[in-house]
């Protein structure tokens, strides 16, 4: 005889309500499930971070309550990632089961990971110039973000002065700076130039404000100096016939050492970023290491984007001197590799002239030099 189809009901009812207390009960705590239609209860805060960011429903109580929310922030209604906090000096990174939500659930606080680009405003994204220009934000800076940028910031700006030697020093600071303001309930702006993952510490800046901070950073990606800063002194990464690869690295690695090189070949295009100032030991390391020609052409873009940025030109052998010669700094961008002749032409550079003190047939001659360097190069 078949059930009825109210008695097959009952049984799968009691089949899921089953289910449902073995589920609850089996861990250590019980947690109140709370439904997407349900979010216009909770306050802005917790929707914003559980509810709209996906953060698991599962893990925070019914409570409508805010003061009942606070005052459960310690229970294990709200979690916690449990792995012990990144250290710089290991590589390997743990997985986390769950990112921690974009808004603190009890100060409010959050994080902004911004890229401000190679130093032009004109340059900065739509998104990062509507951050920048709004007054209530704490704005955490490196010391390479343009002054142009810099005038732009309306709110509180804190400047950490990462030189060599004290880069680390100064990025503890930094998060000690951050998680000051998000447990304050201020919105952070970590703004970096350049963008913040290409060479820029962004991946263990993400890790630390989840462990540190116990929020999620929104990223704000920025125009890398890596291809943009070429391409402002006339130089193109990738050119037809001359160049069909790019190769993009640092000159500091992990604890202050050289990276490896990539060997040379001739339609290759190598970009350095943060290497200007061991300029003349990579250049040895080029040839000796990597097998580059000592004729290879080099070009150094100082403070690309920006009203006095310059263009050094050289070759391997040469460029080390120039940079001296011109007192180069950074921000500077180097590239190597046939890619810097394309496009620039003789005209480009300063012109130095002068008279020869020997005399050809009683007459002085004048001597005409072009200097490896260019003042300005698609720049208004």
């Amino acid at each position: 005889m078949q059930p009825s189809t109210t008695s097959r009901r009952s049984i799968i009812t009691s089949l899921v309500l089953s289910i449902a207390i073995l589920t609850t009960t089996s861990s250590s705590s019980v947690v109140a499930f709370v439904p997407a239609s349900a979010a216009s209860s909770l306050s802005p805060s917790l929707r914003e971070a559980y509810i709209d960011e996906q953060y698991p429903p599962s893990s925070i109580s019914a409570s409508t309550n805010d003061d009942q929310i606070e005052a459960s922030s310690s229970s294990s209604h709200i979690r916690t990632p449990t792995t012990s906090s990144t250290s710089s000096s290991s590589p390997i990174v743990q997985r986390e089961q769950h990112r921690p939500p974009k808004v603190h659930p009890i100060t409010g606080g959050r994080i902004s990971l911004v890229g401000a680009g190679p130093g032009s405003p004109e340059l900065l994204t739509v998104a990062a110039y509507r951050i920048i220009s709004d007054p209530t934000n704490l704005f955490i800076v490196d010391r390479l973000v343009s002054e142009e940028i810099l005038s732009l910031i309306k709110g509180e700006i804190k400047i950490a002065n990462k030189h060599p030697g004290c880069a680390d020093t100064a990025q503890r600071e930094i998060y000690d700076w951050c998680a000051t303001g998000v447990a304050r309930g201020q919105h952070v702006v970590r703004l970096k130039i350049g963008d913040p993952f290409v060479f820029g510490r962004g991946g263990e800046e993400v890790l630390e404000f989840r462990h540190k901070c116990g929020v999620e950073p929104v990223v704000v990606p920025g125009v890398s100096a890596a291809f943009s800063a070429p391409l402002l002194g006339s130089i193109p990464v990738t050119h037809r016939g001359i160049s069909n690869q790019v190769v993009m690295c640092t000159g500091y690695g992990r604890d202050n050492s050289s990276p490896e090189l990539i060997q040379y070949h001739k339609e290759q295009t190598a970009v350095f970023l943060m290497a200007v100032g061991r300029l003349r030991s990579l250049c040895q390391n080029l040839v000796t290491m990597a097998g580059y020609p000592v004729v290879t052409p080099v070009a150094i873009v100082e403070r690309a984007g920006c009203p006095d940025q310059r263009t050094v030109v050289g070759t391997i052998d040469t460029i080390a001197d120039l940079a001296e010669r011109y007192d180069v700094k950074p921000p500077s961008t180097i590239v190597v590799g046939e890619v810097v002749n394309v496009l620039l032409t003789e005209g480009d550079f300063v012109v130095e002239e002068y008279a020869d003190e020997s005399e050809n047939n009683g007459a002085r001659i004048r001597r005409i030099e072009r200097q490896g360097l260019l003042i300005q190069a698609n720049v208004d």
